[in-house]
């Protein structure tokens, strides 16, 4: 302490008498004025004052050694590894999330804006594998995946330290995991013999770490339409303490089953669901999900998917539907109700009010429920009923085709089917014949017999003197089946629509071949067989995706590829394919996928996913001609390399680093933004005088002192 009074001691001496000699002679004037108790009050505060004034001229002053802020850095730094992308609680921040409010730079009461106002500079470094300098785009660098070099980290800021300006403190960012790199106790030691702190922040959270993973067991199931499906999954625990948790079956947005369990450490448990009954032949994707315990540590295996192909059923659910009878009726009845593999089913309006309706559960009037087709494989339908259906009907018999995936066979007027159903009919035009004789008509063998049937064998024929139709104009997608021997003009057309089949028939007198002899019986009965049965086993499938267990790995690239067929079942070219993707995190991307060329029919993409787990993908197919095509499929990410093995919080190792080298730890929860490090003790210093007699301390009491005097002698009657 020491004084700022620029004269000599001498004068100060002689003033500080002769404020004395003043002060007794005013208190001898005080006890004969008034009582003495007064008066030794007065003299007391007004002997306070003169004191507290000479101290003012005096000018009282302190010292103080004070770090140089110029001559010492501060230093943070920020774990950017793969371990920092993970969340301790279920739909909790990230870890490199937790530490983003603390490192901001644009927002004003962050930790290191109020270090930069306090020391003019904070220097901020990430690291991972490396060190970086920190800026707006490394938050988004622990999505890369890259293992952890802390100790190296700290070795590359000790070396980098200058004399000039040497480290006073570091601080750190991080979760404690080091699996490149020197050791981090080795560096601490280094640390410590220079005398400077290492403070850690931890990040994380102390929790049993572990994995809950599901699988289907059996990859290919026989699944038969309309027949019991049996799936089977399994469920593996590798925590080391029991887990309660359930595993849920279910297909598209609908929940099929969920089962609760209980697993010993390391228990597998296989898991048989309950038969399932699927009512249509195709692709069908089931997904089997086990919900995960906090603490899990591969999210890639919490979910599973399979592609089962459903083949068509031993038997086809036929309904034949006319609004009169037509001669082909009972051949076409007889050759079909009497076959096993076939239920028929029928209805035929005699009159306008009465119904011939053969089988169960068919009632003698027109359907109005639009869920009525759905039950069926295969519907031979006259389109003079077209008129007598109300539009929602017709609007459901197009859903039948293009979404359930059933078999339209379609005869009478083109011009009528056309009106109501548009391109779902194959054909555009046809020409009506009359012929006196029987005109020759050939079958091809594709797509509806197979070699051993020997189609070539088949003696079709237009009959004589009874009306039949070629078809002139068909659809682009269409193809003609059965074919005139003549001219080339096909009787039979087929087209695919949507997920199903449709066919165009204009031969209405076929059943003349079932009565020409023996021969002709049996290839009528072959021929109505095989053309119902391919109707009702659903088009091939257009939309091939291809399936792979292999988990892809998080943040590299995962290709798409998809095959796509066009209604003509040749490989498409022309087709717009998008890929909508969705995953952890509310991943949300929509990718284009274009023609590759090596193969006549692939579209190819990729994206780069930025977290580990399940990922939806949601194919989507538009062709020229306004056909649209959709399938869903999964795929499974992983984490990768040693940052995905053990994603722990070291704890215990953070709090050695910072006690070895006299630092402070602190949990990131527990950090606020006037958290002080600790500091070096041997750093450059500035000598900083702090004049007391700025205090306003003095002022006040100098105020309150005369104030009190003057109030007291007024009270007094004192002037």
């Amino acid at each position: 302490m020491g004084f700022d009074w620029p004269f000599s001691p001498l004068w100060l001496g002689l003033g500080a008498a002769l404020f004395v000699v003043a002060l007794v002679y005013h208190g001898r004037s005080l006890f004969e004025a008034t009582v003495s108790s007064l008066a030794w009050k007065l003299i007391l505060l007004r002997g306070l004052a003169g004191l507290v004034f000479i101290l003012l001229i005096l000018r009282p002053y302190l010292e103080t050694d004070e770090p140089d802020r110029s001559e010492f850095r501060l230093m943070a730094l920020a774990d950017l590894s793969g371990s920092m992308e993970v969340r301790d609680d279920r739909g909790g921040p990230k870890r490199i999330e937790r530490i983003r409010p603390h490192l901001d730079w644009s927002a004003s009461d962050s930790w290191l804006n109020r270090q930069r106002e306090k020391y003019g500079k904070v220097e901020n470094l990430g690291f991972s594998q490396g060190t970086t300098r920190f800026g707006p785009q490394s938050w988004s660098k622990p999505e890369n995946g890259e293992k952890t070099a802390l100790g190296d980290a700290l070795d590359a800021t000790l070396k980098d330290s200058d004399p000039q300006s040497p480290l006073g403190s570091v601080v750190v960012f991080t979760d404690g995991r080091n699996n490149e790199g020197r050791p981090v106790m080795e560096v601490a030691r280094e640390f410590r013999s220079r005398g400077v702190p290492v403070n850690v922040v931890g990040v994380g959270e102390i929790k049993a770490m572990g994995d809950l993973a599901v699988r289907f067991i059996d990859r290919k199931p026989k699944a038969v339409a309309k027949e019991e499906l049996l799936l089977i999954g399994e469920v593996e625990n590798l925590f080391s303490q029991p887990i309660q948790s359930s595993v849920k079956l279910s297909i598209g947005d609908r929940l099929l089953e969920e089962i609760p369990l209980s697993l010993k450490p390391g228990e597998r448990r296989r898991i048989s669901f309950s038969p399932l009954k699927p009512k249509v032949a195709g692709p069908q994707r089931y997904r089997v999900e086990v919900t995960p315990p906090s603490g899990d540590a591969d999210p890639s295996n919490d979910l599973d998917s399979l592609l089962v192909l459903v083949k068509p059923p031993d038997q086809f659910l036929t309904l034949y539907l006319s609004s009169r009878v037509r001669p082909i009726y009972p051949f076409v009845k007889r050759v079909l109700a009497d076959e096993e593999r076939f239920e028929f089913r029928s209805l035929v309006r005699l009159s306008e009010k009465v119904f011939h309706a053969f089988g169960e559960e068919i009632k003698p009037s027109y359907p109005q429920e639009p869920a009525f087709w759905m039950d069926y494989d295969t519907i031979l339908f006259d389109m003079e009923t077209l008129s007598d259906l109300n539009a929602t009907m017709v609007d459901s018999l197009k859903d039948f085709v293009r979404k359930k995936g059933g078999g339209l066979l379609l005869f009478g007027p083109v011009e009528k089917g056309r009106e109501f159903l548009g391109g779902l009919v194959p054909a555009k035009k046809v020409e009506r014949v009359v012929s006196k004789q029987d005109l020759s008509l050939r079958t091809l063998e594709e797509p509806l017999f197979r070699p051993e049937d020997e189609v070539e064998e088949m003696k079709p024929f237009l009959p004589g003197r009874l009306p039949g139709f070629f078809v002139t104009a068909q659809n682009p997608a269409s193809r003609g089946v059965v074919i005139s021997r003549a001219n080339g003009r096909s009787v039979l057309s087929v087209q695919a629509y949507g997920a199903g089949k449709v066919a165009y028939w204009g031969v209405p007198h076929d059943w003349r071949r079932a009565m020409t002899d023996e021969d002709g019986a049996k290839e009528f009965r072959k021929f109505w067989q095989a053309l119902v049965q391919w109707l009702g086993t659903g088009g091939e499938d257009r939309l091939k995706i291809e399936e792979t267990e292999k988990a892809f790995l998080r943040g590299a690239d995962a290709g798409l590829q998809v095959e796509a067929l066009g209604s003509d079942f040749e490989p498409s070219m022309d087709a717009m394919v998008k890929a909508n993707i969705s995953g952890p995190d509310g991943y949300e991307r929509t990718i284009q996928l274009y023609p590759e060329g090596s193969v006549a029919g692939r579209y190819a993409g990729s994206f780069k996913p930025n977290a580990p787990g399940a990922y939806e993908v949601s194919y989507e197919l538009e062709f020229p001609d306004g056909e649209t095509l959709s399938r869903e499929s999964y795929l499974r990410v992983s984490e990768s390399g040693e940052e995905a093995v053990d994603v722990s919080y070291a704890e215990r190792d953070l709090k050695m680093l910072a006690n070895l080298t006299g630092g402070q730890f602190l949990p990131v929860s527990e950090m606020g933004p006037d958290w002080e490090p600790t500091f070096a003790q041997a750093l450059p210093t500035l000598r900083q005088r702090h004049s007391l007699a700025d205090a306003w301390f003095f002022f006040l009491v100098l105020f309150l002192v005369t104030g009190i005097e003057w109030i007291m002698r007024r009270q007094a009657g004192l002037r």
